[in-house]
């Protein structure tokens, strides 16, 4: 099953909410007076969910909406549920991630930190299955450590694309020294950390345990833009129960905790020589 982009709706649902509340009118009343139902219209506000375009339309009148509002919102409609993207394996995908998922393959930039794992644009096949299964109790589908490394491999499109994502990781010195998976598996880990870094749109940095606390050790974080100058920055972090967005100004906050640890890692050539210092620990495998 495949997935796509949320993120047409979302920005219909932006476009929206600034017209409710210029009309001073609550949900509820706009309910009454456009009979359309209260959970159609608040997934709509939230861009969880497209209305059919009679139901938009009423909600527009109702609230208010000028002839060049509601032009426009019949614009954002129209392509609002378009899925110029896919996302392989979906269904076995918690819903916090699919949205990542989405948001990662509009973006132009992405920045990420994680202080326990390596990230999973840059995870091999090995270090996914090693991770799926010991997160077994969190995934919703069945067997999904045999799909984990097929899954990875789909959403590393990103990273070699025509028009390729420019990624930014920063990645704590703990994350190199856990043996996921045991030494073959980390070893083989290592090296792809090492090719990757080497790509041009790729920069690796590690946050070595010199660096001391830096703000952001529980958990990662995603950073993500895009090339609509109107489209705000997505934010996710990563809590035990799953994937959680952040908006607004607290995703304002977390870009600038990302930004004070950037300060703090190595640069990206020490990265890779500290990546290949701990690779060669592990000797020939």
């Amino acid at each position: 099953m495949a997935i796509g982009s949320t993120r047409g709706k979302r920005r219909l649902g932006r476009h929206i909410r600034p017209i409710l509340d210029r009309s001073g009118l609550k949900v509820d009343e706009v309910v009454k007076q456009s009979r359309v139902s209260r959970p159609t219209i608040t997934r709509m506000l939230s861009g969880e969910a497209l209305a059919r375009w009679p139901a938009l339309s009423m909600v527009l009148d109702v609230i208010g909406a000028t002839p060049e509002e509601k032009t426009r919102a019949l614009q954002l409609w129209e392509v609002a549920d378009v899925d110029p993207y896919a996302i392989e394996h979906a269904r076995d995908l918690p819903a916090g991630y699919k949205r990542l998922r989405m948001d990662e393959l509009e973006a132009v930039r992405e920045r990420t930190l994680d202080s326990a794992l390596v990230p999973g644009l840059l995870q091999t096949a090995g270090y996914a299955e090693a991770l799926a299964r010991a997160a077994r109790r969190r995934i919703v589908g069945e067997g999904w450590d045999s799909h984990a490394a097929a899954e990875r491999f789909d959403r590393q499109a990103a990273l070699t694309r025509d028009n390729p994502v420019e990624y930014h990781a920063l990645i704590d010195e703990a994350a190199l020294r856990r043996l996921v998976g045991g030494p073959g598996v980390m070893a083989e880990q290592l090296d792809h950390l090492v090719a990757m870094a080497g790509r041009p749109n790729v920069t690796i940095q590690v946050l070595p345990y010199a660096a001391g606390a830096y703000g952001a050790q529980v958990g990662a974080m995603f950073l993500l833009d895009f090339d609509q100058s109107d489209e705000p920055r997505a934010a996710y972090v990563e809590a035990l129960t799953g994937m959680v967005p952040v908006e607004d100004e607290e995703a304002e906050v977390l870009s600038a905790v990302w930004d004070d640890a950037a300060r703090l890692a190595l640069t990206a050539q020490d990265s890779v020589s500290l990546i290949g210092a701990v690779r060669q620990r592990l000797g020939d495998r």
